[in-house]
């Protein structure tokens, strides 16, 4: 190894040109990797999933899941890849979803989910759907239509059949959900009493008009050696040719049309779902959703490209206006980051000129930081692995520079020293054996250092997809550093350095340093068993410390907004209600000064993409930049949410959850609930679900920081049931299928055809109109025909009940559930479950036939503490057998890795002195504070033992060795600690990440480097010759 590691530092010196010839081509290629980089705000945490969409309109949650959810459920249990099954069933929607384990290719798995769907037993009016191939992080763009001239109808119109298309044309652009604003529809609205008149029924309207609007082919006709296409022309054109429609005849021929027994007009269909902004209630809405696995920066550049031809294709007078742009988010992202590494870089460069005191010599040093960074980008772009936010604002420059700066120095030393009497070649040949003398030890203290990020990618789910691009951003950079440490540096310092006699000049900080140091490191040889006796007691106090730390799964992600979820009460309420709260809340969150708009959606797209009933109304809560937000927040965001909270109290009848915009769809793509906390109750009967889902909440609600306490309102829903009564049909000579398709039509609606108007098509519904089937009388007087003509009322072969039956059902691994879902503020997610657990299990007693989990954020925190409690234990014992390859001696690798210990006192005391959680964050930087500590103590052990080997006695090698290496020490930890002082001290949006992660390495290598160049010595020291420390000082 050694060997290999001269001959490269001698090959590079040989060929100088040559390696600067690479450096400048590494800096041209790296620009271009970073220009092409594949840029994320987040990564995408969520696993591949697909979501079978079934509309059965007019059924209750009952049917649905008996109809459609069950049967298709049976056939998607046990698809290669799949890891769990959840569903939910609410009024007219079945909405089922599969996740597959991360990595199954996408197109595999939907392909293998409409295989398993086309062999369900549904009905024939459930025609089921796969959504869009969109990720949980694929809405990336919203915006609304608005006009001065144009009503909702028109708007929505052109939204459906035009936006769509031409969004549907960017490459990158999966989908275009349509949310809000009324969907134009021809309603045949039937009247009930014209109908007895004709002795008709309304089945046979239903017949007529759909029998009514198609166009057929006769193939061709030759004549006269031309061939004449035969096209037969019924479609239906306008209102007039629905109203022309001829259902039956009189007894004297005359025909009956139907709009003898109805009137027609163009109205908003059966809406699911409204959408409000600011104080306009009803508001055209477009949701962007990118394929999976696209750069969310090159589709939304490909998006603005098109922007003129989009909004040129709009009718004059329709604008559209942007809502949410997640380039924003990266945007800012981006520029938290970029203020943190330029100064970083900044703070790192003067440290260097501080200890080296050398100009030259700390340009030369930092060099390393652009050509790593540029490095990591190259091998990025080559392995196609995005950066994120994580990934780029958590990298340490300060690490990388560290093995730069022990290069540097050894050789500026070693030249200053030994240089002054020799001819520039010579010179250049002692750089040589500078170089050389620290290769080795670079190397392997890089080793350790990456070696130490392994656990990362021990990391699965959440945490992996988060942290690992990290862990290969580092890693990259490291090696990209080692390189350059051990081939450009030489060479550098070759040119620059060696052409005149160097003269050394101290620096005050390091000869005070010094000053100090030898002193202490005379005591501490005399009383060794007071420094390592200190050292344990500060060990364990901070291990003492840890268990008042709290900890958490992941700090929220800033994202720059506030997603607010409102469940109104009681769950039954009507769409026209939730609408009139929506309002309401609308009016109190945009009179905050901090708020730039507000959107409200209220129940469901009409295409069913999102399962929700009128009682959930969800809020995008656009937020202007903190700088300009009122000073009583302290640019807060947990401040604001409590204010607006607290302003919501007085809403009656209204249970409110605050989260973000990717996070809430994260949140439930991952645990299949939208909170920190879910707890997942399992159970066959709906009413013993709802019954222990109250108690736990109730439980819930008294732990101090548990806010946002819900769970799901299964029951409540009032129904009108009709039991059909079967004798009585027998006696009217009845079917209760007749019975059904007329209560299906009467009162729900069928549509019976379309209406085409250029290329856009338009649903034809037959339905009573509304007097005749707005109340349990209308309904009773309802008219069945029998086969034989006559005609009774419902209330004859029917009784009209009213009752109250399931608002959803939720259902997990087959079997139905019910959610208790939580958010955490003001305290720690671990500590808030951990009582909340104990709590639960106390004063809950569960029927046999239930069983109940605790999932959500929680559940990732203890996944992720499960794998770093085995691929931390792993790790240490490769970084052991790496340090006892380089030592030979079990002895010298223990002692290099005290440095551990030491790093996990300052960590631990950093994380409670800033009122810091452990997090993943957290223990990703107690990792990386592991590597770099031992890697000083590397430095130190190595030369003391290269000193004992050219013959030191062991006390005068102890402290030659260790005050000769303190310089690089100090350097080495002072620029790994001031390189994430910005990050640490960061506010901007995106920071919370980097924060918990900054802190841990700041503490931890603070009070190893201030402890390494003790302990170290000290330890060599007692364990090589005990008998000669004091004989020796």
């Amino acid at each position: 190894m050694n060997f290999s590691i001269d001959r490269l530092i001698t090959l590079a010196l040989k060929r100088r040109y040559i390696v600067v010839a690479l450096a400048l081509l590494l800096l041209a290629g790296g620009f271009v990797a970073f220009k092409t980089l594949s840029l994320e705000a987040y990564p995408d945490f969520t696993d591949p999933r697909v979501r079978v969409i079934t509309l059965l309109p007019g059924k209750g949650a009952e049917e649905v899941e008996r109809l459609v959810t069950i049967p298709l459920e049976k056939e998607l249990n046990g698809i290669p890849g799949e890891t769990n099954l959840r569903s939910q069933s609410i009024f007219g929607l079945s909405v089922v979803i599969i996740t597959f384990a991360d990595g199954t290719p996408s197109q595999l798995a939907r392909q293998q989910v409409l295989e398993r769907v086309a062999q369900a037993d549904l009905p024939d009016s459930a025609k089921p759907e796969l959504d869009p191939d969109a990720s949980a992080i694929g809405e990336i763009y919203r915006y609304t239509l608005e006009s001065d001239y144009y009503d909702p109808l028109t708007l929505k119109a052109t939204q459906d059949w035009q936006l769509e298309k031409l969004f549907r044309q960017i490459p990158g652009v999966i989908d275009v959900t349509s949310f809000g604003g009324p969907t134009k529809t021809y309603r045949v609205n039937v009247d009930p009493g014209r109908l007895k008149a004709y002795n008709l029924s309304v089945t046979q309207v239903y017949e007529a008009i759909s029998r009514s609007n198609a166009t057929t082919g006769g193939n061709y006709i030759e004549n006269n050696g031309q061939a004449y296409i035969v096209r037969g022309l019924g479609l239906l054109k306008n209102a007039d040719d629905l109203g022309d429609v001829v259902v039956s005849a009189a007894d004297d021929g005359t025909p009956i049309r139907v709009r003898d027994v109805s009137h027609i007009d163009v109205g908003p269909g059966v809406r699911l779902g409204q959408v409000g902004k600011n104080r306009d209630d009803d508001v055209v809405q477009g949701i962007v959703l990118m394929r999976r696995g696209e750069d969310p920066s090159a589709v939304i550049e490909r998006l603005y490209e098109k922007f003129p031809d989009i909004q040129a294709a709009l009718p004059h007078g329709i604008k559209l206006v942007p809502l949410y742009d997640r380039t924003e988010l990266i945007r800012r992202t981006l520029d938290t980051i970029g203020h943190n590494v330029a100064e970083g870089i900044v703070l790192v460069v003067v440290v260097l000129l501080l200890f080296l005191f050398e100009v030259r010599s700390a340009l030369i040093a930092a060099t390393v930081i652009p050509l790593a960074l540029l490095f990591a980008f190259v091998l990025l772009n080559v392995f196609r692995i995005p950066a994120n936010l994580l990934s780029l604002g958590a990298v340490d420059f300060g690490i990388i520079v560290d093995g730069t700066v022990v290069m540097v120095e050894n050789i500026y030393r070693r030249l200053a020293h030994e240089g002054h009497d020799l001819q520039p070649i010579d010179r250049v040949q002692l750089t040589l054996e500078a170089a050389k003398d620290v290769g080795k030890p670079i190397l392997f203290a890089t080793t350790i250092i990456v070696t130490a990020f392994l656990p990362i990618f021990a990391f699965d789910g959440v945490a992996g997809k988060l942290f690992r691009p990290l862990a290969f951003t580092m890693n990259f950079a490291l090696l990209g550093a080692v390189l350059v440490s051990l081939t450009v540096i030489p060479v550098l310092c070759s040119f620059v350095l060696t052409r005149k006699p160097l003269i050394e000049r101290e620096s005050p900080i390091l000869y005070l340093a010094e000053k100090i140091y030898r002193p202490l490191l005379t005591a501490a040889v005399r009383a060794p068993w007071a420094l390592l006796g200190g050292c344990a007691a500060a060990f364990g106090a901070a291990v003492l410390l840890f268990g008042s730390v709290g900890s958490e799964f992941l700090p929220n992600l800033d994202e720059g907004n506030i997603w607010l979820r409102v469940t109104v009460l009681p769950t039954s309420v009507s769409l026209e209600q939730s609408v009139k709260v929506a309002q309401a809340i609308r009016l109190r969150l945009i009179r905050f000064g901090e708020v730039k708009n507000v959107v409200s959606q209220v129940g469901s797209p009409d295409d069913g993409t999102d399962a929700n009933n009128p009682s959930n109304i969800e809020f995008l809560v656009d937020l202007k930049p903190a700088e300009q937000w009122n000073p009583k927040w302290h640019q807060n965001k947990e401040e604001l949410v409590e204010a607006m909270d607290r302003n919501l109290q007085n809403v009656p009848g209204i249970l409110t959850t605050f989260s973000q915009y990717i996070q809430d769809n994260v949140d439930e793509a991952i645990a299949g609930a939208k909170g920190e906390v879910a707890v997942k109750l399992y159970g066959p009967d709906l009413s013993v679900l709802q019954k222990y889902g109250d108690q736990i909440a109730a439980i819930m609600t008294k732990i101090p920081g548990m806010v946002d306490v819900a769970d799901d309102k299964m029951l409540g829903q009032p129904q009108y049931q009709i039991q059909v009564d079967r004798r009585s049909a027998d006696r009217y000579g009845v079917n209760v299928e007749d019975i059904e398709q007329v209560i299906e039509t009467a009162v729900g609606g069928t549509v019976a055809t379309q209406l085409v108007e250029g290329e856009r098509k338009f649903n034809v519904l037959v339905r009573f109109d509304r007097p005749f089937r707005s109340s349990p009388d209308a309904l009773a007087n309802i008219l069945i025909t029998a086969p034989n003509g006559r005609t009774v009322p419902l209330a004859a072969v029917a009784k009209v009940e009213t009752t109250v039956g399931a608002t959803m059902i939720g259902r997990s691994e087959n079997s139905r559930l019910i959610l208790v879902k939580a958010n955490v503020r003001n305290r720690d997610l671990g500590g808030a479950v951990a009582e909340a657990q104990q709590k639960v299990n106390a004063q809950v007693k569960l029927p046999e036939g239930y069983h109940l989990v605790w999932g959500g954020q929680f559940e990732n925190q203890q996944r992720a503490n499960a794998r770093l409690s085995i691929a931390i234990p792993i790790t240490l014992g490769v970084i052991f057998l790496i340090l006892y390859s380089s030592f030979g001696t079990v002895r010298d690798a223990l002692i290099a890795m005290t440095a551990i210990p030491l790093a996990a006192i300052g960590g631990v005391s950093g994380l409670w002195l800033t009122h810091t959680y452990f997090s993943v964050s957290a223990g990703v930087g107690f990792i990386a504070a592991a590597g770099v500590s031992v890697q000083n103590s590397v430095i130190i052990l190595t030369y003391i033992r290269q000193l004992r080997q050219e013959g030191f006695p062991t006390m005068k090698a102890v402290f030659e060795g260790a005050q000769t290496r303190l310089r690089p020490v100090l350097m080495a930890g002072t620029v790994a600690i001031l390189g994430l002082i910005p990050a640490a001290l960061s506010n901007g949006i995106g920071s919370q990440s980097q924060k918990p992660f900054a802190i841990v390495i700041i503490g931890g290598l603070l009070t190893a480097t201030l402890l390494t160049v003790f302990v170290v010595p000290v330890l060599y020291g007692l364990l090589e010759d005990k008998k000669l420390l004091n004989a020796e000082l």
